[in-house]
């Protein structure tokens, strides 16, 4: 099979693996659509993403969709034929954070597309995946491929939301408009946040918000405009710009909540003393767990609008091109792989 193997930074090659054998409670897929997630842009940009530092070429890809080609001789609840998303994560299901239900904390985790374990994982940048079929979801009527790919990234978003209790009602403000933050604007919404803003030196991502439903956005490059801003209750950290989380401690409310969703630098300066005095609560919202079903059930609903996310869609013999275009940005919120 073909596979597009990530070497260094920038370094995408086209090989030929075998295709891979599956176990008795595996199954063979298909991967018809991919997303390209913020944390595959780190790893095409650096060649790394955050510590995770890959040890021999991996394929890359965890944000997917397909139909079942093979099922292992255990396998009950699926069929040949079948079009499903996939949750990319695998915990061990034995240590302390899985028998707690924070299996997204897993010492042992697995996961599709990533150097975080050792051996690595390919993912969906192949033309073949193996998979366990307890992560495989059977996609609604009404669930389109392109769609059912979105759910992981949209796991991420209601994961980051789930960390604060009582959402309802809030001023909340989102710092980082790309794909992670607009699905964080969409369940926000869902979930019935009173006024939710989000900040972005982006005019595009600015105006993407506003269509997709945000009272308000700003351009944290303004001072002007930013220090009119009035306090808001929640901060979803979502940029990975150590700037945009001072910016946000300075605008949070004393007593209010930081979720810190995006990648960070290894080392950077916090405002230590306004955390302190403010007495906020900073928070962490790493991958997801327990969301996935709920996820689809949300969009499958229409209670969860996915319509407009996908911006621009790239064949699979054009993946590297799809990755520079995703490095690049340029009026672009979400790229998708077709296979």
């Amino acid at each position: 099979m073909k596979s597009f193997l990530l070497y260094g930074p920038k370094d995408v090659r086209l090989s030929e693996k075998s295709i891979p054998v599956i176990g008795a409670d595996e199954v063979l897929l298909k991967p018809m659509i991919t997303g390209i997630c913020g944390s595959d842009i780190h790893y095409f940009r650096h060649g790394f993403c955050g510590n995770f530092k890959p040890r021999y070429p991996f394929a890359l890809g965890h944000e997917f969709s397909g139909i079942v080609e093979t099922v292992g001789s255990n396998v009950t609840q699926l069929n040949v034929g079948d079009k499903i998303a996939v949750d990319p994560s695998m915990p061990c299901g034995k240590c302390t954070y899985c028998r707690g239900g924070q299996y997204n904390l897993c010492l042992n985790m697995r996961f599709f597309g990533s150097a975080s374990c050792d051996p690595h994982i390919d993912g969906s940048m192949s033309q073949f995946v193996v998979a366990p079929a307890q992560n495989c979801y059977i996609l609604p009527v009404n669930m389109t491929l392109e769609k059912a790919a979105l759910l992981e990234p949209l796991c991420v978003a209601l994961h980051a939301v789930r960390q604060v209790e009582h959402i309802a009602g809030k001023s909340v403000l989102i710092t980082g408009g790309g794909p992670i933050g607009q699905l964080i604007l969409r369940a926000l919404k869902a979930f019935g946040a009173y006024s939710i803003t989000i900040s972005d030196i982006d005019q595009y991502a600015r105006e993407f918000a506003l269509n997709s439903g945000a009272n308000s956005v700003v351009d944290p490059t303004n001072e002007r405009d930013w220090k009119k801003i009035e306090p808001f209750d929640v901060i979803f950290e979502a940029s990975g710009n150590p700037s945009a989380l001072s910016n946000g401690i300075t605008v949070v409310k004393r007593g209010g909540t930081l979720v810190l969703v995006g990648t960070l630098p290894e080392s950077f300066t916090i405002i230590g003393n306004a955390i302190m005095s403010k007495q906020l609560r900073v928070l962490g919202s790493f991958r997801f767990a327990n969301v996935f079903d709920d996820a689809l059930k949300l969009v499958a609903s229409g209670q969860i609008d996915l319509d407009g996310i996908v911006t621009k869609t790239y064949s699979f013999d054009d993946i590297p091109t799809a990755l520079e275009k995703a490095l690049e940005k340029n009026g672009n919120m979400k790229i998708q792989i077709a296979s």
